[in-house]
């Protein structure tokens, strides 16, 4: 029965257990806690010491919660005995670490619940001195029963003990100094990493150049906040990151070490949502080859690639900021960096993109961006046999622009021209013009140059392609200002190029004009409801006058239609007479023939009856003859 009762994890115990007695979300019902509290301590402490080290962790949670409620004295003292003898004789040295980390919960749970300072002030003493084991999970847990224990001590005393252990940095060992100060933070809270210049301590330490023992303790200290502290610790991911990232590639092998363990911990925990804050600073750390080593840029990379399938809607909405880094990184000068990005690419491209035929054009883009120079043509021309039936979505644009923009400087007119005819396609299912906005340093100036090219063919091209690009850039409610984009820069492109220097001059400046208004409409980052009704209202007023000259030219086409109606009443009229005097005619044509077949089927008739009469008189006649025959006989 026993057995069965540790088996049982559930939330029940809620009304008669305070949320902080629990470990990690796991406790056994109030009914089950009765009936264990009726059976004999030894008896019951036997299984719960063996649900203390199981594998399974509802079965630890489980024997957690009873032994936070066992007699507290009695707990303790077994408690205490196990880890003065190194586990009482268990050889499993797995086993006893989940025993051990399992104790060192109950323990803080048990000095909590008496509420005793000076159990509470032993008990952080006894858990601190279990720090010293080399199993991570022993110094989270010893951390988070530090933090339930210190809970009890009044506020100076909590001080106390985190600056005891801030000053150990680099002094003593590192893992007791690191998970320490999370276990104190915990249950001091998290303020105090700020209020009690825990940060500006760690920061300062991960920077002292001349001592390897303070940045590794540093650095683990923020693994040991992460592991601890979990998701409270997000917020602090833009000061503290940056420091792990930079000594990704430190020289000394156990700081590198710690920087890597601390990098995989913290990242690892990080929810979806802290992406938005978290992928800037490893797009910059990736951008940024000077200060970052090769080994941090890997780790970068890996990072982001991990986030692409378990985030894929946040690395979505991000992807503009950091596809770019991550294609710059292939181009770098070690292999592993450039093996990693190779890697994100394709990862980025096939898991982030939705549309079903840009799914298939996923390697063909890759491999354009990693050889430009072979590579981009073919992709453009493939890109020319798609049939596109789906939006264009974010990741897409990342992935096609660069190659695009390869494409608009090739020397050939012809490959310019597929990529022009590329752009005027994607940019028409572009769903939401901001997406495009960013793009607008890099392929602006590529297509202002084809609309000034020599070639009166790319002129044409690259207006129309030009043209594209700034009406999809364009707000929803502007959209109609940009319905004669196209035709005024398909004029303009035959002026740029005049040997007339005014009127090259004069188109030069009315195209810049054009790009600028276009711009400046579509690249607001707000439209307040001021700039929206003052937008619609001159769009009003531009549409009642366009409404305007319309219904005049309507009107003139009218009276034309009028003028062209009545000069053809007479031959209507003419014609309809005629029609009619044909008609009479057909009618009476078609009587005569129906008189006509009338008379025959007559005469037919009559014939007909004449000569079954004579068949009929035969008859007679030959039956008279007969009849005259048989009397002459008898005769």
């Amino acid at each position: 029965m026993v057995d069965d009762l540790l088996a049982m994890a559930n939330d029940e115990i809620a009304s008669l257990i305070p949320s902080n007695f629990f470990v990690d979300g796991s406790a056994v019902s109030g009914k089950k806690v009765s009936e264990a509290a009726s059976l004999d301590q030894e008896t019951l402490y036997k299984a719960v010491l063996k649900a203390l080290g199981d594998e399974d962790a509802k079965i630890r949670g489980g024997g957690q919660g009873i032994a936070l409620h066992m007699e507290a004295q009695f707990i303790m003292s077994k408690i205490h005995h196990y880890l003065d003898t190194d586990g009482d004789g268990e050889q499993d040295a797995d086993r006893a670490d989940r025993t051990a980390a399992s104790m060192a919960l109950v323990i803080g749970g048990v000095a909590n619940r008496l509420g005793d300072v000076e159990v509470a002030k032993s008990t952080v003493n006894r858990i601190a001195a279990l720090l010293a084991c080399p199993s991570l999970d022993v110094q989270t847990a010893c951390a988070v029963g530090i933090s339930r224990a210190i809970k009890v001590l009044p506020a100076e005393q909590g001080t106390e003990t985190l600056n005891h252990y801030l000053s150990g940095l680099g002094t003593e060992d590192a893992a007791t100094v690191a998970f320490g100060i999370a276990g104190v933070v915990k249950g001091v809270t998290s303020k105090a990493l700020c209020s009690h210049g825990v940060l500006d301590r760690l920061e300062e330490a991960v920077n002292d150049k001349k001592d390897a023992k303070k940045r590794e303790t540093a650095l683990r200290t923020y693994q040991a906040l992460s592991l601890v502290l979990k998701n409270i610790f997000e917020p602090y991911a833009g000061n503290v990151l940056p420091q792990i990232i930079a000594k990704l590639g430190d020289k000394v092998a156990q700081v590198k070490a710690a920087a890597e363990d601390a990098f995989k911990d913290f990242t690892s925990l990080l929810s979806n949502y802290s992406l938005y804050a978290v992928m800037p600073i490893v797009g910059r750390a990736l951008g940024d080859s000077a200060s970052t080593s090769w080994q941090a840029r890997v780790f970068c990379l890996n990072f982001v690639e991990s986030k692409v399938v378990a985030a894929r809607r946040q690395v979505t909405s991000i992807s503009q900021s950091i596809v770019p880094s991550v294609i710059e990184s292939l181009s770098d000068t070690k292999a592993e960096v450039q093996t990693a990005a190779k890697s994100a690419l394709t990862t980025i491209g096939n898991e982030l993109i939705t549309s079903p035929e840009m799914k298939a054009m996923v390697d063909p883009i890759v491999s354009a961006i990693i050889s430009p120079g072979d590579m981009t043509n073919p992709c453009v021309e493939k890109l020319m046999d798609v049939t596109f039936m789906n939006p264009i979505d974010r990741p897409c644009l990342a992935l096609m622009v660069p190659v695009l923009r390869r494409g608009l400087t090739e020397k050939r007119n012809e490959d310019k021209r597929r990529a022009l005819l590329v752009v005027g396609n994607m940019c028409g299912l572009v769903i939401d013009g901001k997406e495009l906005i960013p793009y607008v340093p890099a392929i602006m100036p590529d297509l202002v140059a084809c609309v000034k090219d020599s070639s009166p063919e790319m002129r044409h091209y690259g207006a129309t392609a030009l043209a594209a690009f700034l009406k999809g850039m364009a707000a929803a409610h502007l959209e109609q200002r940009f319905e004669n984009l196209a035709e005024e820069l398909q004029k303009l492109q035959k002026e740029i190029v005049s040997t007339d220097n005014s009127v090259k001059t004069a188109a030069e400046r009315k195209l810049q004009e054009l790009i600028d208004l276009a711009s400046d409409q579509a690249t607001k980052t707000h439209h307040t409801e001021e700039e929206v009704k003052a937008d619609l209202e001159r769009l009003k007023l531009e549409e009642e006058e366009k409404q305007r000259q319309e219904i005049e030219a309507a009107e003139a086409a009218k009276q034309m239609e009028i003028e062209e109606e009545s000069r053809a009443e007479v031959s209507e009229y003419a014609l309809r007479q005629k029609a009619i005097q044909e008609e009479e005619k057909r009618k009476e044509e078609e009587k005569k023939e129906l008189e006509k077949q009338a008379r025959e089927d007559a005469k037919k008739q009559a014939e007909a009856d004449k000569l079954r009469a004579f068949k009929k008189f035969q008859e007679e006649q030959k039956a008279a003859m007969l009849k005259h025959q048989r009397a002459k006989k008898k005769k």
